[in-house]
């Protein structure tokens, strides 16, 4: 499977503390990287903030995942890496409110995207099936020191692969890379 520039890379839930926080407040995608060429996406992490990495590299974290593609032109597709490049050295936005200096993973895809996909911003959920506010997000705030942002605009890489202009393409593992 070849990957294309702008591609989207959805990265499912695998099992960590908070991947798990967020799949279960969410949904199953819990990151999302943008394709910058064959060899290379930019994504914001907690590891990284934004950044450009190898795919490999990045494959090498993630093992798996969910490739989603906009039917876009040339010049678009340049717009939406250009854009996410001028994001390039920004901190991870770990309090997730929408006016933070930092951004995080479907934040940078959604800015990147905005000239030429329409991403709605949704009220964001941190709960569970049992309460609003899960406990694992009324301690990662509490140790943040701010208040968990709820019903904030905001978006997620689940409700982002739901965005009526991207189609699923496939889905790439660690060991299908011919690339370096």
């Amino acid at each position: 499977m070849t990957l294309q520039t702008a591609d989207l890379l959805f990265i499912p839930n695998n099992h960590e503390a908070l991947d798990e926080a967020i799949a279960t407040s969410t949904g199953n995608y819990v990151h999302v990287a943008i394709v910058i060429n064959t060899h290379q996406i930019i994504d914001a992490s907690p590891k990284h903030g934004v950044a450009i990495q190898r795919i490999r590299d990045f494959f090498e974290e993630v093992n798996v995942a969910d490739i989603y593609r906009a039917s876009l032109t040339e010049t678009q597709q340049s717009q939406v890496i250009s854009q996410a490049m001028s994001y390039q050295n920004r901190p991870y936005n770990f309090s997730f409110y929408p006016n933070d200096d930092g951004l995080y993973c479907s934040q940078l895809v959604q800015l990147a995207f905005a000239n030429v996909l329409t991403i709605p911003q949704q009220p964001m959920q941190f709960g569970d099936d049992q309460q609003p506010i899960s406990n694992y997000w009324l301690n990662y705030y509490q140790k943040l020191g701010v208040a968990v942002p709820l019903n904030q605009p905001g978006t997620n890489p689940h409700d982002l692969s739901k965005t009526p202009q991207l189609n699923y393409v496939g889905q790439l593992r660690y060991g299908d890379l011919l690339v370096d």
